[in-house]
């Protein structure tokens, strides 16, 4: 796993909301994000740890662009992402995909499992109907989805199924790097293990680069390789995972890790 290419460098990133307090007095502004620095590799997971409200996940979504910042920038392989053209986002989207929280919520229940996984192809790539589908196989197989649910539809699936097909719909553009906004946080115990386990044979297969999101140091402590600890959109820590866990520098990142249930 190659860690020599920088694929993100996020350089003073600032996201600030305006939050109205009715008819006469003025707005308040919250900054969600404030001036975050922080680099990702390829081939890494890198995982943004907090509570909810920390930032992390407008930091994702600043990444996705789903957000403009503030202020700061943000480089993707050395470019500022602000500069880019209708081309250049078109290929970014392709690049950087992401597996969303809750797989009960993320899939469009009137769709079938084939048009799910499918669509990313239709929107972004000229390939035929019979092409399309071919890759749709191939990617339901890697994520341990039988072909024959194919035309099955969400609600036929239990939550980790429905996980693995919301990974396949990542996967399907053959992505470089792959945002995870807490993808097992609304999955029973017993099913966490088994996504995060795929998750970690895709990586290794594809040579991905992930940004995992969540607020359980437990759930990233055997996929990550650097973490970055975030409280009320600061970055209170950013160390290894071996060195977070063994020496934690903040109190805050002491207080999750003595939040952590024991046997």
């Amino acid at each position: 796993m190659s860690k020599e290419e920088k694929i993100f460098e996020i350089k003073d990133l600032e996201k600030t909301y305006k939050i109205s307090r009715g008819m006469f007095k003025e707005a308040q502004k919250v900054k969600a994000v404030n001036k975050i620095n922080f680099d990702v590799y390829q081939g890494e997971t890198y995982s943004i740890v907090g509570e909810s409200g920390c930032g992390k996940s407008t930091t994702a979504k600043l990444l996705l662009n789903i957000e403009e910042p503030t202020k700061g920038k943000i480089f993707f392989k050395g470019t500022d992402i602000s500069t880019f053209d209708a081309k250049q986002w078109q290929e970014y989207r392709k690049k950087v995909q992401i597996i969303f929280q809750d797989p009960y919520s993320s899939l469009n229940p009137r769709w079938t499992v084939g048009t799910i996984i499918a669509e990313p192809l239709k929107l972004n790539t000229s390939l035929s109907k019979s092409e399309i589908q071919k890759e749709v196989y191939l990617v339901m197989k890697k994520v341990g989805l039988e072909k024959d649910w194919y035309d099955r539809y969400p609600h036929q699936f239990s939550g980790g199924q429905r996980q693995r097909i919301g990974i396949a719909r990542a996967l399907v553009l053959k992505p470089e790097v792959i945002v995870c906004d807490e993808p097992v946080s609304a999955l029973d115990v017993s099913i966490q293990a088994q996504v995060l386990n795929l998750l970690l044979d895709l990586q290794e297969e594809f040579n991905l680069t992930y940004i995992f999101i969540s607020h359980d140091l437990s759930v990233v402590e055997h996929i990550s390789d650097r973490i970055m600890v975030m409280y009320f959109g600061d970055v209170v820590e950013l160390s290894s995972v071996d060195d977070l866990f063994s020496n934690p520098k903040a109190n805050y990142t002491k207080k999750l890790l003595g939040a952590i249930p024991k046997i």
